[in-house]
């Protein structure tokens, strides 16, 4: 019994020791200071992933709008006819997913420090050759940018009325339904 009430005294001084508040006080501090600097290190390894992607998506865009100018370059008959509702629709959905990313590029590279990167220039095509006789429709380009405010439209007669007016003889039919 003796050894128990040793132990258990030498437990409480350890215990309620100065010395064992302030080094728990300062091992809670390190350790918040530890979770800190991490959550700050991955959120920055989030953004270096997505400006990287980025970075990956404009070399394989320009590498295509080359190849794409070469392959053109080397074909002599005109198939952009055949080819324009596939541009129009891929032009599309790449200005749908711009506009979604451009946001959070711009906060990535701003909590990395990273400047914009300047704009990609479009690479000229050569011109295809005139076609035989029969002029094609040619449908306006796509806009590659996000899409420019709707102006209001002038109307020189009132809009119609969402309501709408029904008028028509009813009968009745009271003991149809009953």
């Amino acid at each position: 019994m003796d050894k128990i009430k040793e132990q258990a005294n030498v437990v409480s001084q350890l215990l309620f020791s100065a010395d064992t508040s302030e080094i728990y006080k300062k091992a809670l501090a390190r350790t918040w200071d530890i979770l800190r600097e991490v959550g700050i290190l991955l959120w920055l390894v989030i953004c270096l992933t997505f400006v990287g992607g980025e970075w990956f998506y404009r070399t394989a865009v320009g590498l295509g709008r080359s190849t794409r100018a070469w392959y053109v370059g080397l074909s002599e008959k005109d198939s952009t006819a055949d080819a324009q509702p596939i541009t129009s629709t891929g032009q599309a959905l790449l200005d749908t997913v711009q506009s979604g990313t451009s946001y959070l590029l711009a906060q990535a590279r701003q909590q990395l420090g990273i400047p914009a990167p300047e704009p990609l220039a479009p690479v000229a095509a050569p011109a295809p050759a005139p076609a035989p006789s029969a002029p094609t429709p040619v449908e306006p380009p796509t806009p590659s940018g996000p899409p420019a405010p709707a102006e209001p439209l002038i109307a020189s007669e009132p809009p119609p009325s969402p309501v709408a007016t029904v008028s028509a003889d009813i009968e009745d039919e009271d003991d149809d339904l009953a």
